[in-house]
């Protein structure tokens, strides 16, 4: 494991922890996603995390939980992206490499009293990303997509569009990582971690981000990882059926019904005088509030 990056992890939660205490919210973990975890990490690679956020009560109740989906920039450029519990297991349930990457990284922060819900996870965590395999595989083809669309679209110079070349060398590097991903844990059956890592072929996956080829060249390159994206939603048609064999929404539903158990009342606002509620939404029509019993 490497200390330097352990320890931004831990920055990234201690910026998360600090945006919470301004805008509400309770952070439990804060992960690692990207090359590190892949065993592409180099000299220039930055550290990325995304932080599962625990929002209010009141929010949670009336929907109002966008407001948790964040991208903090922090000085130095990297992103801390926070995503509210709900949205979270969504993406888990959606089968998305990119989240899914999160329950199998060595570098975690875990905030203090919420180990039993990192074990939770960590224990069901093969159950969670096999659970419907022809779900995920074509949630990783569409990744795969979009990784190919944004490769020759100047619209992305924020995510690594280089104009000398004309492509984003970045993209095409990541449509043929999660390619060799998707081989290696839906064909060859491998663990979600032994197939997101692709250490073995960093020579190659490096090379292609950091040395840009021709642009003609890209393109074919591009243009034939879109044939073997065509044979692969074929393959995933006829392999797999849209059937779970673990039930990710039951378990995840479980799971933020017993996060809420587990903070109890204490955790949120105490229930507020009436005259506090009628100043701020004004008359109920057709009620009466005097015969409520407060």
């Amino acid at each position: 494991m490497n200390q330097d990056v352990l320890e931004r992890v831990f920055e990234h939660a201690r910026v998360v922890d600090e945006w919470c205490a301004k805008n509400g919210g309770i952070r439990v973990i804060t992960a690692l996603f990207g090359s590190q975890n892949y065993g592409l990490a180099t000299s220039k690679s930055d550290v990325d995390t995304k932080s599962i956020i625990v929002p209010e009560l009141r929010d949670w109740t009336w929907g109002d939980t966008e407001k948790y989906n964040k991208t903090l920039v922090l000085d130095n450029g990297e992103h801390a992206e926070t995503k509210c519990l709900h949205d979270m297991c969504k993406q888990y349930i959606k089968g998305n490499i990119n989240f899914l990457e999160t329950l199998y990284t060595d570098y975690v922060d875990i905030a203090p009293g919420w180990e039993w819900f990192y074990n939770i996870l960590a224990q069901a965590r093969d159950n969670i990303s096999r659970h419907n395999l022809y779900r995920s595989a074509k949630c990783w083809l569409g990744y795969e997509s979009q990784a190919l669309e944004r490769t020759f679209f100047s619209d992305s110079v924020a995510l690594g569009y280089n104009e000398a070349v004309g492509y984003n060398p970045k993209s095409l590097m990541n449509a043929f990582r999660i390619k060799e991903s998707f081989i290696r844990f839906f064909q060859f059956n491998r663990p979600f971690d032994e197939a997101i890592d692709v250490s073995d072929m960093r020579g190659i996956l490096v090379d292609v981000k950091e040395h840009p080829m021709d642009r003609d060249i890209a393109w074919t390159f591009a243009s034939d990882l879109r044939k073997w994206m065509d044979k692969a939603h074929e393959w995933v048609r006829q392999t797999y059926t849209d059937k779970e064999v673990f039930n990710a929404d039951f378990f995840f539903r479980m799971l933020c019904e017993e996060v809420y158990v587990t903070l109890g009342e204490n955790e949120f606002e105490p229930e507020r005088p009436m005259a506090t509620w009628q100043k701020e939404v004004g008359d109920w029509p057709n009620s009466n509030l005097s015969a409520l019993d407060v």
